[in-house]
C-alpha cells in the first residue's frame, strides 16, 4: 500500500504535467517549475528535448564548442533521454498493473466478507432452529455410532471365536489325514510286496511252461531223430542187400575183385544191421527219457500254478484294503478342505459386517464432528453480534475504499497513456539505435568469423 501511494504520488505529478502541457499555450508546466526552481532544468530539458529544436543556444560566455565534442554531448544526451523515457513508461506500466493487482486482492477480501457476513445474518437469524436440528442429529448420530461401536465389540467375538475353531478343525484334521496317510502307506506297501509276490509267481510258471514247452519240443525232436536214425539205417541195409544180390546174380569175370568186394559187403552188411539194431533200440529209450522229461515239466507246471490262486485272492484283497484306505484319506481330505473352506466363508462373512460397522461408526462419527462444529459456531455467532457489526464496518470501509481504488486506477491508466504517447518518439529512436548498435557488433562478429 505505501509502495503504491508513493507511485501514485509521482504519477500525479506526471499527470499534473500532462494537463499543464495541454493547457498551457507559451510554456509547458515543467519547464515553468524549472523556471521557479522547483526542479532541474537540464532534467527537464532532457525529457521534453523532442518540444524543442536540436540547437544549443550560446550564450555571450560560452566558447564555440568543439565539433567532436557537441557530436559525443548530444549522443550521450539522446542516450540518457532514451532510457529515461523508458524507465519512465516502464515505471508507469508497473504501476498501472500494481494497482489492478491491488485492487483484485480487495474485491476477493470484499467477496470473502460478503459471504461471511451473510452466512452469519443468517445464522443469527436461525439460531434457534440450527440449535435444536442440529442437537436432534447430534443425539441420532452418537445413538447409531454406540450402537455400531457395540456390534463391532460383538462381531470382534464371534470373529476370535470363529478363528479358533478354524484352527481347532485344522489341528484335528491334519492328526486325521496323518493317520490315514500312514494306513495308506501301509496298504500301498502291503499292496506293492503282493503284487511283487504275484509277480515272482507268474514269472515261476511262466518258466514253467516255458520248460514244458521244451520238454514236448525236445521230445518230439528226439524221437524224430531216432525214427531217422532207423529210417536210415534200413535204408543203407537195404541197399547193401540189394547190392549184394546183384553182386550175386552177375558175378564178375575176376574171381579176386568179386571176392573182395563180396567180403566188403558182407561187413558193411553186418556194420548196417548193428546200426539198425542199435537204432531201432534206442527209439523206445528216446522216447521214455523225453516222455519223462515231459511229465517232469508238467509236474512243475502244476506245482508252479497251485499257489497262483491264493496269491491272486490274497492280492485282490489287498489290492482292496489299499483302494479303501486311498478313498478313506481322500475323502476326509475333501471334507476337511470343504469344512475348512466353510469355517473361512463364516469369518469373511463376519469381518465383512465389523467392517461395514466400523465405516457406519466413522460416518456417525464424522455427523457427530459437522454438527457440534455447526452448533459452536451459531453458538459463537449468536453470543457475539459485534463480531458480526465490526465485519459490516470493514465490509463497508473495504467498499468505500474499492471505489478510490478504481478512481486511482482510472488516474493511472490516464496517465500511463499520456506517458506512453509523450515518450514514443524518444524510445522509438532509442530503440533503432539500440538495434543499430547490435546489428553492428553482429557484422563486426560475422567479420571477425569470415575472415
Amino acid at each position: 500500500m505505501n509502495e503504491i501511494g508513493k507511485n501514485n504520488d509521482e504519477l500525479d505529478g506526471l499527470v499534473n504535467d500532462l494537463n499543464n502541457d495541454r493547457t498551457a499555450s507559451t510554456m509547458p508546466a515543467f519547464l515553468e517549475r524549472a523556471a521557479r526552481g522547483e526542479v532541474p532544468v537540464a532534467s527537464s530539458e532532457s525529457r521534453e528535448k523532442e518540444d524543442r529544436p536540436d540547437t544549443q543556444a550560446f550564450t555571450q560566455e560560452d566558447e564555440p564548442a568543439v565539433p567532436e565534442q557537441k557530436s559525443n554531448e548530444l549522443a550521450g544526451n539522446f542516450f540518457a533521454e532514451g532510457v529515461a523515457s523508458v524507465k519512465e513508461m516502464s515505471a508507469a506500466r508497473r504501476a498501472h498493473a500494481e494497482a489492478r493487482d491491488e485492487l483484485g486482492r480487495l474485491e476477493y477480501t470484499i467477496s470473502e466478507r460478503e459471504c461471511e457476513l451473510e452466512h452469519r445474518r443468517d445464522v443469527e437469524t436461525r439460531y434457534e432452529s440450527i440449535v435444536s436440528s442440529e442437537s436432534s442429529r447430534l443425539q441420532d448420530a452418537s445413538a447409531a455410532k454406540r450402537a455400531a461401536e457395540q456390534r463391532i465389540e460383538e462381531l470382534a467375538g464371534e470373529i476370535s471365536q470363529a478363528k479358533k475353531k478354524l484352527d481347532d478343525m485344522r489341528d484335528v484334521d491334519a492328526t486325521t489325514e496323518r493317520r490315514l496317510k500312514s494306513a495308506l502307506e501301509a496298504a500301498e506297501d502291503k499292496e506293492k510286496s503282493a503284487r511283487e509276490s504275484g509277480r515272482r509267481l507268474q514269472r515261476r510258471v511262466d518258466d514253467a511252461k516255458h520248460n514244458l514247452e521244451r520238454a514236448k519240443q525236445e521230445r518230439e525232436e528226439g524221437v524224430v531223430a531216432a525214427q531217422k536214425a532207423i529210417e536210415s539205417a534200413a535204408a543203407l541195409l537195404d541197399t547193401l542187400n540189394n547190392e549184394f544180390a546183384d553182386l550175386q546174380r552177375t558175378p564178375s569175370v575176376n574171381p579176386a575183385e568179386y571176392s573182395v568186394r563180396s567180403a566188403q559187403l558182407d561187413g558193411e552188411i553186418a556194420d548196417a544191421a548193428d546200426a539198425l539194431r542199435l537204432a531201432q533200440e534206442d527209439l523206445p529209450r528216446v522216447q521214455y527219457e523225453t516222455q519223462a522229461a515231459v511229465d517232469a515239466a508238467v509236474v512243475a507246471v502244476g506245482e508252479a500254478e497251485r499257489p497262483i490262486a491264493s496269491a491272486k485272492a490274497s492280492f485282490e484283497a489287498v489290492a482292496a484294503a489299499a483302494d479303501e484306505a486311498r478313498d478313506a484319506y481322500g475323502t476326509a481330505k475333501d471334507e476337511a478342505e470343504a469344512r475348512q473352506k466353510e469355517q473361512r466363508r463364516v469369518i469373511s462373512t463376519l469381518e465383512k459386517a465389523s467392517k461395514e460397522q466400523q465405516r457406519v461408526a466413522t460416518e456417525q462419527q464424522e455427523i457427530i464432528d459437522a454438527s457440534q462444529a455447526l452448533i459452536d459456531e451459531a453458538n459463537d455467532i449468536h453470543a457475539h453480534p459485534e463480531a458480526t457489526k465490526a465485519l459490516a464496518r470493514a465490509l463497508e470501509a473495504d467498499r468505500a475504499e474499492r471505489l478510490e481504488r478504481e478512481s486511482e486506477i482510472e488516474e493511472l491508466a490516464a496517465t500511463e497513456h499520456a506517458v506512453r504517447e509523450r515518450t514514443r518518439n524518444s524510445r522509438i529512436r532509442f530503440m533503432v539505435f539500440v538495434a543499430g548498435i547490435v546489428l553492428v557488433i553482429v557484422l563486426v562478429i560475422v567479420l571477425i568469423v569470415l575472415r
